[in-house]
């Protein structure tokens, strides 16, 4: 009976219960009307720094793969009509006209393709202005997005200043770092643009949702997460980010946290369905990957799993370096630029550390409003789908690959000079003061720098080799590619033949460099028989000439692109010194291919 009054609420006890109950359920109050009225102007300037800083890259040509996702990909060429062919194949299948498994996990990122198909429906092929200003466009509506949430979740405190709050200095920021010149200034990182662009109204659409209790809003947040989805596969990752933002930083528990959760996941299995029709496999081709032992696509070919980890988290910590750091920058992280390090290297040890670290504040540091454990668990969330450690990407790293981590990197930028550094110096937070805004200034000063001075090197492939080779000089595909370049941009357009001779010699240097570092690389070859052919229009040495070409057929017997080159090449010679060309002849057709590979067909 005891036990049965003591269970018994008392009557004072029950409105207690239920006003907690109804504290529970209420809105919550993230976005304010108010805000475009009184925040247009910050909100404006993300859109003009986006341009102010990227203009000049709109007069830009075509790049790196923009060659296979947008000018040579037969689909994107159709214009709208080609949309449903985007949808339903494999990214590149446009470009190589077949399903190749050159990557794990293949490529299904139809979206940005499907806005390159638009830009030739309504401004004609070969515009590569138009998918330059959409970059540059899109970008300035991340910022803008970004401003949005932040003011939401962080508003300027009573007495504080917009531009030197939270919300702003870590939009600033963001719109400032040079690790994102590569997604705005190449046109294919359109697909990193959008998925960031997704992520965020998917999140933007869950807090209204919390704000209003409008159904729709969740509705919302779902299409626009599976469009992120659509433009690149990290997008996700905010399955986790969503509701960790929720419950982090608004008074609904987490248990209500995970309604966000719903659409979402209707969202990836739409998503996973989609790309499953499309690529025929998920994770894993019953064919295997075409590539499996080419460095250049799967750079951790011959490793064994100690050293794979170990060279991971040396790209991990060189992520680090970069966002606090961003120089030098190149798009080429390619092998073994990446060296390849075992647990005995200080800087794969220091990666783990420096990881370990991070997760294990995170978690202890684990609640409502820690702005640090939130912005440590958001960059690895959104890191770990491109880390290697998940899934290989077919390369060991690249700085585009921090445009999504990059915004836990900002926030907390943002936060230590608005918030964090004032209170050790006592001064107002959300207000300018000297140190903070000298600091500030300095870094948004540097980061502008190297945008700008980063840009041009955009401007054609050419350009942008050298840039590489500059700085991946460790690289086998930096030294191919701007031999490449050199070959094809100025060597055959060039009329003088000293000129002429030397850039011949410079080839010569790089693409020896590039076969020292990988010795089977196929491009590299192609490019050395290419190099030899313009070295003997120079010196006329056909033994010589001869030499090289069976060095690079020893390497690539069966290779359609060398081989074609090859018989082009002997048509295109006179025919002079007949004793030279028939003993070629017979030491490919006879010693090479009958006796050596036992293969008849391809000796006659």
């Amino acid at each position: 009976m005891a036990a049965k009054s003591k269970s018994k609420p008392t009557p004072s006890a029950k409105p207690a219960v239920k006003k907690e109950r109804i504290v529970q359920e209420a809105p919550t109050n993230v976005f304010t009307a108010e805000f475009w009225s009184q925040h247009w102007l910050p909100a404006s300037l993300m859109m003009v720094m986006a341009y102010a800083l990227y203009f000049i890259g709109i007069k830009y040509g075509y790049v790196l793969d923009d060659e296979m996702v947008y000018w040579k990909n037969e689909y994107v060429q159709k214009g709208i009509a080609g949309i449903r062919q985007i949808f339903t194949t494999d990214s590149f299948m446009g470009y190589f006209k077949e399903q190749k498994f050159l990557l794990e996990g293949g490529r299904y990122r139809p979206l940005s393709l499907a806005t390159f198909a638009m830009e030739v429906q309504f401004f004609g092929a070969d515009k590569p202005a138009a998918g330059h200003f959409f970059n540059v466009l899109l970008y300035g509506l991340t910022g803008v997005l970004m401003y949005r949430i932040l003011m939401g979740l962080f508003p300027v405190r009573e007495g504080g200043k917009w531009y030197f709050s939270l919300p702003f200095l870590a939009t600033t920021f963001y719109m400032l770092h040079p690790l994102h010149v590569e997604c705005v200034a190449n046109i294919k990182g359109r697909d990193e643009i959008l998925a960031v662009l997704g992520s965020l109204g998917a999140l933007w659409a869950a807090l209204k949702y919390y704000d209003t209790k409008a159904w729709w809003y969740l509705a919302i947040s779902g299409v626009s997460l599976l469009l992120g989805m659509f433009a690149k596969e990290n997008a996700i990752t905010f399955l986790a980010v969503i509701p960790l933002t929720i419950w982090f930083f608004t008074p609904v528990s987490f248990r209500r946290s995970l309604i966000s959760l719903v659409p979402l996941l209707a969202a990836t299995l739409i998503f996973m369905w989609a790309r499953y029709e499309a690529l025929g496999y998920m994770m894993e081709s019953d064919k295997g990957i075409d590539a499996g032992t080419d460095i250049m696509n799967n750079p951790f070919y011959g490793m064994g799993k100690d050293e794979r980890l170990a060279t991971i988290f040396l790209t991990l910590g060189w992520y680090i370096k970069l966002l606090f750091v961003p120089h030098p920058l190149t798009i080429d992280y390619y092998p073994y630029h990446v060296p390849k390090v075992s647990w005995s290297d200080w800087r794969a040890l220091l990666g783990v550390a420096g990881y370990g670290a991070m997760a294990v504040w995170a978690l202890w540091k684990f609640k409502k409003g820690n702005l640090l454990s939130y912005a440590i668990l958001f960059y690895l969330a959104t890191l770990s789908i491109v880390s290697n450690l998940v899934v290989s990407v077919g390369t060991f790293m690249n700085e585009r690959f921090l445009y999504m981590p990059s915004i836990a990197f900002c926030l907390v930028l943002g936060w230590f000079f608005a918030e964090k550094l004032p209170v050790w110096l006592k001064e107002k937070p959300n207000s300018l003061y000297p140190i903070g805004a000298i600091v500030v200034g300095a870094i948004a000063g540097l980061f502008a720098y190297r945008v700008i001075t980063r840009i041009p090197d955009w401007q054609t492939g050419l350009t942008l080799n050298k840039a590489a080779v500059e700085v991946s000089e460790g690289s086998a595909r930096s030294h191919c590619f701007y031999v490449t370049g050199l070959y094809q941009e100025v060597y055959q357009k060039e009329k003088d033949p000293e000129v002429k001779a030397e850039l011949v010699t410079e080839m010569e240097y790089h693409i020896k460099r590039s076969l020292e570092i990988n010795p089977n690389y196929g491009a590299a070859l192609i490019m050395k028989f290419n190099v030899a052919a313009a070295r003997f229009q120079q010196d006329k040495q056909l033994d010589k000439f001869f030499h090289q070409a069976e060095d690079v057929l020893e390497k690539i017997p069966y290779n359609g692109t060398f081989r074609a080159k090859l018989a082009a090449y002997l048509k295109y010679h006179d025919g002079s010194n007949a004793e030279k060309y028939m003993a070629f002849c017979y030491r490919v057709g006879y010693e090479f291919f009958w006796k050596k590979k036992n293969d008849s067909q391809a000796a006659l």
